[in-house]
């Protein structure tokens, strides 16, 4: 059975879902995104899914982030929780971070140049505009804590 659930996301995690699972706009102005049930959003939320036996108030949002999720369930009593939905986004907002990490760092570590043109590219390609839709300052944070950490874990001595 398909059924969907409505995420609010902030703009950049929307936009990367969008172009990761080839979303399209409904005519009524609601982006929308199927998800197979072997992807790994599609076992997250098959991971989430619980029986309820009745029915949830559906959450409407008129957020840019809005994103709306179809998804293969077998069992039609499964849903997802509205409590869940929270977690879900923030979930969706770790999947954005790991990916931008490990793009950005096969070409730093391949080229050893500066990340901060890698991390355009990276967010360019995904359609989400610079400055715009996330701050850049942001988006390169991201990636230099990534490296903070691991120097943290370098300088570590187990001695």
């Amino acid at each position: 059975m398909v059924k969907k659930i409505v995420v609010t996301l902030p703009v950049y995690v929307k936009k990367f879902f969008f172009s990761e699972y080839d979303g399209y706009t409904k005519k009524n102005g609601i982006d929308e995104i199927h998800v197979d049930k072997n992807s790994e959003l599609g076992k997250l939320i098959h991971l989430i899914s619980r029986p309820i036996p009745f029915t949830q108030k559906r959450i409407q949002s008129d957020d840019p982030g809005t994103l709306s999720i179809r998804y293969y369930i077998h069992v039609q009593a499964y849903e997802v929780p509205n409590d869940k939905l929270p977690l879900l986004a923030q979930y969706m907002d770790e999947i954005f971070r790991r990916s931008l990490i490990c793009e950005v760092r096969g070409g730093h570590e391949l080229a050893l140049c500066d990340y901060g043109p890698l991390v355009t590219e990276s967010l360019k390609r995904r359609g989400i505009e610079r400055d715009v839709d996330i701050d850049y300052q942001t988006a390169r944070k991201i990636y230099r804590d990534y490296i903070a950490k691991n120097n943290r874990k370098k300088e570590k001595s187990y001695a």
